[in-house]
């Protein structure tokens, strides 16, 4: 289950992105504003295959023993990295890859490199033999379902670690270029990749800089997300700015570290994205339950949702001054203040609050369309319409969100900034309940796959041409469709692309610029 997704869904019930080979450039038309896509967060049941490396993917290791229930192994003796050190008795480790995504992966030739002394198993759709000293031979078969690899044997005093599992092709390779060919070229062409989750921003821990994920990090799915360096890596690959967020409990250093990497590793012809945290106006995350509690101890109103706007006003400036120390000028950041799309109040408290406006770039919001079809009050009436029935309803909507979205640009455009989306597009999902009603959520999907929804993108991409708005970032890439949502503009890497109403859609404004 896609924590990101359940959080969305209780959002609309409180509240109504090492060397990499660059591709070639950006499209030959350019649109009014830059395009942006979120990437759908990295984890074994993802069905966006990111890396050449399928083990940066898998789940963290669940402790088994041999005679013992599932998970049931004890505790695992790991080190910092999450590797294995040693196992106890008929103890052994296991993780599990492309879990529930149909075999849409790629199958065939692999072969399995690691470091240390120990002895590797493969399960499930994979079967390996060990052809030389720390490499296997790996045939999977995808149709069969996940790929389960453990760890049988380890030597304690060189653990086995440094799992890759790759296709053979790739062998010589994947140091210098860590990302699939078909991942790359999806989204050729963007102009800005969001990786809020990539990085894990919602309700992340991160406080201090050692808290960070890590290249070397057992794998990229954990609950810290993928490293800081990958996302600069994919930034240079598909020659895009990234917006990249920062964890709420961030103290200075890591801010200025996190900036002091940025420059490092970003081509100097990048802009940087800057955002403190993400949706600190949405009481569903720890983060705003972290910046109401900050904004009321230090006294920024009376008012708990006023002070927790303050708050996240206050820290992203101080967020965007440390970016600025260490970049040397505000010449390649776009800093962005967000807020509730739905509710303009907490757009111009945000850039209000002690003058933030004459230190930020842009106001980001994000005005979904189709949200309110999910109310549990309403669902089994929701679930009765025809499809066009609920279509046509969605573009009411996308009408009645730009009268918003054009008090939004007057407010931005008054304190000289840029209007931004940092999500937006189709929302149509059950919530608090409705989730579960099978009748409504066949009807969201085939809404999602219908050719008049592409049509509704292409609407409300002109409809923020026409008003003048910046930046626009659709939410997500990709995503197999469940109860908890249709966010994917694709849904799994095999589809035809040229066939799927959204992705067609985001392209053709691209391309034509209009």
């Amino acid at each position: 289950m896609n924590r990101r997704s359940i959080l969305r869904i209780l959002a609309t019930g409180t509240f109504g992105l090492i060397l990499v080979t660059a591709l070639p450039g950006r499209a030959m038309a350019e649109p009014a504003f830059p395009m942006g896509m979120n990437l759908a967060g990295i984890a074994d049941w993802s069905s966006e295959i990111i890396f050449v490396d399928a083990f940066k993917a898998s789940r963290p290791w669940t402790s088994q023993k041999e005679g013992a229930g599932f998970g049931e192994g004890g505790p695992l003796d790991l080190d910092q990295h999450g590797w294995t050190k040693k196992l106890a008795d008929k103890q052994f480790a296991e993780a599990m890859l492309f879990v529930d995504i149909g075999g849409h992966y790629p199958g065939g030739k692999y072969v399995c490199l690691f470091d240390g002394k120990g002895e590797l198993e493969f399960s499930n759709a994979a079967t390996g033999k060990l052809i030389a000293p720390n490499k296997y031979a790996v045939d999977v078969d995808a149709p069969r379902g996940f790929i389960a690899v453990r760890v049988r044997k380890t030597d304690p005093k060189n653990p086995l670690r440094n799992i890759r599992l790759l296709k053979a092709e790739y062998e010589k390779t994947y140091l210098t270029n860590p990302f699939l060919p078909d991942f790359l070229k999806r989204y050729q062409g963007f102009q800005v990749i969001r990786f809020m989750d990539w990085l894990k921003t919602n309700n992340s821990n991160d406080e201090k800089w050692a808290d960070r994920a890590r290249v070397d990090d057992a794998t990229q799915a954990g609950r810290k997300g993928i490293a800081l360096e990958y996302c600069l890596q994919l930034a240079t690959a598909l020659d895009v700015d990234p917006w990249l967020c920062i964890p709420h409990k961030a103290d200075d250093d890591y801010v200025r570290n996190f900036a002091t990497m940025v420059k490092e590793k970003l081509s100097p012809k990048h802009k940087v994205y800057v955002e403190y945290s993400n949706e600190t106006w949405n009481m569903i995350f720890d983060q705003s339950k972290f910046c109401q509690e900050r904004g009321l101890a230090m006294k920024l109103s009376d008012n708990p949702y006023e002070a927790q706007l303050r708050y996240s006003s206050q820290r992203s400036i101080e967020v965007f001054k440390i970016f600025e120390e260490v970049f040397g000028s505000t010449d390649r950041l776009v800093r962005v203040l967000a807020a509730h799309g739905a509710h303009p109040w907490t757009g111009t408290t945000a850039m209000d609050w002690k003058d933030a406006y004459k230190n930020a770039d842009g106001i980001a919001i994000a005005p979904y369309f189709g949200n309110s079809y999910g109310d549990p009050k309403t669902a089994a009436k929701v679930a009765d319409m025809t499809v066009n029935e609920l279509l046509g309803g969605c573009k009411k909507m996308i009408t009645d969100n730009r009268k918003t979205n054009e008090t939004y640009a007057a407010e931005a455009k008054k304190r000289n900034l840029k209007l931004m989306t940092y999500e937006s597009g189709q929302h149509l999902v059950g919530y608090a309940g409705a989730q579960d009603n099978e009748k409504l959520m066949r009807l969201f999907h085939e809404a999602n796959r219908h050719p008049r929804m592409g049509e509704l993108y292409l609407e409300d991409l002109r409809n923020w041409q026409e008003i003048g708005g910046s930046t626009y970032c659709v939410f997500s890439s990709m995503g197999l469709y469940t109860k908890w949502g249709s966010w994917g503009v694709l849904e799994h890497r095999d589809q035809d692309a040229d066939q799927v109403p959204k992705y067609k859609a985001i392209r053709q404004f691209m391309s034509q610029g209009k």
